[in-house]
C-alpha cells in the first residue's frame, strides 16, 4: 500500500535475453541464470523464460556490489551512518556513486582499469565483486532448484573473461565450468564440453 515493492531492475536486458535462449538451444522449460554485468549489475533467475528472482528490489542499490553502487546492505549500516551525523543527502551520495568497486579499490569504478593495476585494493576490489555475484548466484539457484544455464550479459558480462572465470570457479559446486580457451576469445558458449551447465556469453540489446 505504501508504494515499497521489488521491481527488479535490467528488465529490458533480461528480456531480450529470455528471447535469444531458444537460438542457444536452451530449452523453454530451462532454469537460466543470466548475469548482467556492467556498471550496473544484477542477477535474474529465469524459469520458462520469465523472471522468478532477481537481485535487484525497491531500488537499484539492491544485490550485486556495482561499479559505484553498494549493493546489498545491512540496513543498520545507514542507521549507524545517519546516528554519526551523515544526512540522507550525503549518504545516497555515498551509497549510489562512491561506493562498489570504486569504493574498496579508491582507484576506479571501470573493470578495465583494475584489471590492469599492480594496486592491492584493485585485486581485493575485483575478488570481493566476484564473491558477491557468486553469493548471490547461489541464492537464485536455491530459488530455481537447480541449474541448467548461466548467461554473462552486458560490458563485464561480455567483455572480462577474467571476471566470468573468477564468479565461474566460485560457482563450480553448481556444475560451472568453463573451457578456458572459449571464455578467452568471448566465444558464444564457453563451457567445457563435459560441464553439466552450459556457460554462454551474449551481447544484450536494451535498446
Amino acid at each position: 500500500e505504501a508504494g515499497v515493492r521489488r521491481y527488479g531492475f535490467h528488465g529490458l536486458s533480461y528480456e531480450y535475453i529470455a528471447t535469444r535462449l531458444p537460438d542457444l538451444g536452451i530449452g523453454v522449460d530451462a532454469r537460466v541464470i543470466v548475469a548482467h554485468l556492467g556498471h550496473g549489475a544484477s542477477l535474474c533467475a529465469l524459469r520458462g523464460g520469465r523472471s522468478v528472482a532477481t537481485t535487484m528490489g525497491f531500488s537499484t542499490l539492491d544485490g550485486l556490489m556495482m561499479g559505484q553502487r553498494c549493493g546489498a546492505l545491512d540496513a543498520g549500516v545507514v542507521l549507524h551512518l545517519l546516528r554519526q551525523g551523515h544526512d540522507p543527502a550525503t549518504l545516497e551520495r555515498l551509497l549510489n556513486e562512491e561506493s562498489g568497486l570504486l569504493g574498496v579499490s579508491g582507484l576506479s569504478d571501470d573493470v578495465r582499469v583494475l584489471e590492469a593495476s599492480p594496486d592491492p585494493r584493485a585485486r581485493e576490489a575485483l575478488e570481493l565483486f566476484a564473491y558477491r555475484a557468486a553469493r548471490e548466484l547461489g541464492s537464485l539457484v536455491a530459488a530455481l532448484g537447480g541449474l541448467d544455464a548461466l548467461v554473462f550479459t552486458a560490458g563485464i558480462g561480455e567483455h572480462s573473461a577474467a571476471m566470468r572465470a573468477r564468479i565461474a570457479a566460485l560457482a563450480s559446486w553448481a556444475g560451472v565450468e568453463l573451457d578456458a580457451a572459449a571464455n578467452a576469445r568471448h566465444a558464444e558458449r564457453i563451457s567445457a564440453a563435459r560441464a553439466r551447465v552450459g556457460v554462454y556469453v551474449v551481447p544484450t540489446d536494451e535498446e
